[in-house]
């Protein structure tokens, strides 16, 4: 019964075992290990642990393990067993199967993959350990050697910029200065050789070097400078060479060390080192240097010395600087006066910052309580102002409401802290208090409250103020406030008003924001009768870039009365060639021909821009091919001359014999207008057998500029040209203008040319001007 329950117990324990090898053979299988025949063995294993119940008890208890696959390495040699279902019997170590039969595990061998990987990467791991216990070492030296190497080559350029600063002047330039703060800048942060610099640069002071040398290095030793430094630079605090570039360097040197080193040397300094030692302490805000301070000013020093105390203290956070400072403020002396005014200014500035409002309200009333400056008066208020707290704001009005002007002036400066957008009336009600020198300030401080109330109020001030500047004034803070509702009084008023308030209403109208302004503009324009209105409509369309406003520029391209060098220049902007049509019926109805040309050029200018390259002419070649009227066959043939197309010159040749008179006159114009070199031949010929001087001008002019723009032609080819174009001309106005080229294709033809018209009465004067211009070029 016992041997039984035994048997149960270890066959339990065996069917454990068995389950444990089954999970262990699925968890490597999701790891990619598993093969199929390792899937064999997981098997035949759980096979086993079932039959091992078969087995006797005495026989079950000295086996210890089933072993899975790939999982029963062996102890000395790394390999593995691919037998399955095999046990290792306690006692004796051998193997047996499920018979107990031995195994010579030799036949069951095979080499573990994973146990290989696993011992080449064990060793290249110690590999790369070994190889770099061995190199670091090496590396580390050879760093060490590099850095001593390049730490030896500072030096050495240290040693050598310092050799060249001796004899060292600003006026021979700033090169061995720049390349020494370089050279300390770079190795600031290297601990050795800053030691090692500051030391080189001390010694350098210490040598009787230049003026110039010591300023030069007390830059860049600023940098580095520690309390080696503070023992050396002390005793030149009172060397007339040495002082200043000594003190220089001690006020930016950290630590009470450098605070005592200055108080010690102003207890022994001379008058003339009083100030610089007085300005250093109060830069670096020692607050020690109070008492000798206070037993300064009981010996009495100059007015510099007193002021320069005065300016000191005002760095200073202790009261008894204050207290100091109080016994000055009414000096006769008006540098002491000042220096002391402003120094409680300071403190009090930095005591409101730091929230000390009752200290800073000392302050301020003291100082109102005495005599100041317009400017002193109004930094006092200021304080006053900044330390009252709630009653701020009625302080303000009562000042605005008052009659001192810079008090006034201190109060506008305010507005913007203390009134908000839902304050505003009690402060517009003193506009008619504030002197008049304060009412542009005024108004301008309102620019940071864009309401409707304001806005009402600027209008108002415009309306009705007699003073331009004050108007003027109120314009520019409107065109920052404004919207939409001040479009139209804004219009008005640059349509009424004269330079400069017009420029101003004009500048506000442009400078409105939010996109309902132009809103606003389009539908005035469209309702507004007025014609001066509307050209400032207009104006504004073209300064804010409102395309949308093209159809009201095109309706005015027809309206005599309206501005039309405004209207060419919305067109210009704004148009395109779908629009041609309109602008041509415009061309060919206006009897002013400086108006027609500018059309002229609208029109080529949007041909131009929007047609393909080969056919920019293609519509006005088609108009005309169906025209029959002279005067609208001449603006169409003005227009293809100024678009310049190369195909279209033989059209315009084809105008130049046989046309009525206004279409032969714009045939010629369009060659003289020509961009390109093809019309030339076709200018010159015209100028050899025109009888008509109007033809010859326009022929000439056509062949300077053509000939002027042939850069890349000889300049004698060019000259030899120009004097044939010369002979042609007719009138000394061409003549001149021929001249004036030539300069700019010098040459020796040219010259020679210029020089034998020198004498001529009509054009002498300018044949002088250009030979001189062209022996210069030719000299250079």
């Amino acid at each position: 019964m016992r041997s039984n329950l035994m048997e149960d117990k270890v066959g339990e324990k065996v069917f454990m075992a068995g389950q444990e090898a089954v999970e262990k053979a699925k968890k490597i299988n999701s790891q990619l290990i598993i093969t199929e025949p390792e899937k064999r063995v997981e098997q035949v294993s759980h096979q086993m642990a079932e039959d091992g119940l078969s087995l006797s008890a005495a026989r079950m208890c000295r086996f210890i393990k089933i072993f899975p696959p790939l999982a029963c390495s062996a102890e000395d040699n790394g390999t593995s067993f691919w037998c399955p279902g095999l046990f290792r019997d306690r006692k004796t170590g051998s193997l047996n199967n499920k018979y107990g039969s031995y195994i010579d595990p030799r036949k069951c061998r095979r080499p573990d993959n994973v146990s290989k990987i696993n011992r080449i990467c064990s060793f290249f791991v110690s590999f790369v350990l070994l190889l770099s216990f061995l190199i670091a070492p090496l590396v580390v030296a050879g760093e060490s050697r590099q850095n001593t190497s390049a730490a030896r080559t500072e030096l050495a350029e240290l040693d050598r910029l310092l050799k060249s600063l001796e004899t060292f002047d600003h006026s021979q330039g700033e090169g061995p200065s720049l390349q020494l703060e370089r050279l300390i800048f770079k190795i600031k942060d290297d601990l050795g050789l800053k030691l090692q610099a500051e030391q080189k640069l001390l010694e350098f002071f210490k040598k009787p070097v230049s003026r110039d040398g010591r300023i030069a290095v007390s830059k860049p030793l600023s940098w580095i400078a520690g309390s080696e430094s503070v023992k050396v630079l002390s005793a030149f605090l009172t060397d007339p060479e040495a002082s200043d570039p000594a003190r220089y360097v001690l006020e930016r040197i950290p630590g009470e060390e450098a605070d005592r080193a200055l108080l010690e040397a102003l207890e022994k300094s001379s008058p003339e080192f009083l100030s610089g030692i007085i300005g250093s302490l109060g830069r670096r805000r020692v607050e020690a240097a109070v008492p000798y301070f206070e037993k300064l000013l009981k010996k009495g020093p100059s007015p510099a010395a007193t002021a320069g105390i005065l300016e000191a203290l005002g760095n200073l956070n202790r009261a008894e600087a204050t207290n100091l400072l109080k016994n000055y403020i009414q000096s006769p002396d008006e540098e002491i006066r000042l220096a002391a005014v402003d120094s409680m200014v300071r403190i009090a500035q930095r005591q409101i910052k730091e929230n000390r409002l009752e200290e800073a309200g000392k302050i301020s009333g003291l100082l109102l309580g005495v005599k100041l400056e317009p400017a002193q008066k109004v930094a006092a208020f200021r304080l006053k102002i900044l330390t009252a707290g709630p009653e701020a704001k009625s302080l303000l009005i009562s000042v605005l409401k008052g009659k001192d002007e810079p008090l006034q002036a201190a109060a506008i400066g305010l507005i913007a802290e203390f009134f908000k957008q839902d304050e505003l009336s009690s402060l517009l009600s003193t506009f008619n208090y504030i002197l008049p020198p304060r009412q542009i300030q005024f108004i301008s401080a309102l620019s940071s409250y864009p309401e409707p109330q304001v806005r009402e109020f600027l209008m108002k001030v415009i309306s009705s103020q007699k003073d331009e500047s004050v108007r003027i004034a109120a314009l520019r803070t409107l065109g920052r406030v404004g919207d939409a509702t001040t479009v139209e009084f804004l219009a008005e008023r640059a349509a009424q008003a004269k330079a400069p308030e017009k420029t101003a209403a004009r500048e506000s109208l442009v400078f409105l924001p939010e996109k309902a302004v132009d809103q606003k503009i389009l539908e005035l324009l469209a309702a507004s009768t007025s014609q001066e209105v509307k050209n400032e409509l207009l104006f504004s369309a073209c300064e804010r870039n409102m395309v949308a406003a093209r159809d009201f520029f095109l309706a005015e391209a027809s309206n005599p009365a309206a501005d039309r060098a405004l209207v060419s220049r919305g067109l210009r902007a704004f148009g395109n060639l779908s629009l041609a049509d309109k602008i041509l019926e415009v061309a060919f109805s206006t009897q002013d021909e400086t108006y027609r040309e500018e059309l002229v050029n609208i029109l080529a200018i949007w041909a131009q821009n929007s047609a393909r390259p080969d056919s920019k002419s293609a519509f006005f070649t088609q108009l005309l091919a169906k025209e029959n009227d002279p005067e609208k066959v001449s603006v169409l043939v003005q227009v293809i001359g100024k678009i310049g197309e190369r195909s279209s010159l033989p059209l315009i040749r084809k105008y130049l014999s046989d046309s009525p008179p206004p279409v032969k006159e714009a045939a010629v114009k369009a060659l003289s207008d020509w961009p390109e070199v093809e019309a030339l031949d076709d200018l010159l010929a015209l100028a050899r057998k025109t009888s008509d001087l109007k033809e010859n001008v326009l022929a000439i002019r056509g062949l300077v500029r053509l000939t002027a723009s042939q850069t890349y032609r000889q300049p004698e080819g060019a000259t030899a040209f120009l004097k044939e174009i010369y002979s042609l001309s007719r009138r000394a106005e061409e003549k001149k203008l021929v001249l004036s080229t030539l300069p700019n294709l010098p040459c020796a033809s040219g010259l020679e040319f210029c020089e034998s018209l020198s004498n001529d009465p009509e054009v002498g004067q300018e044949a002088r001007t250009a030979a001189e211009k062209i022996k210069q070029k030719l000299q250079s």
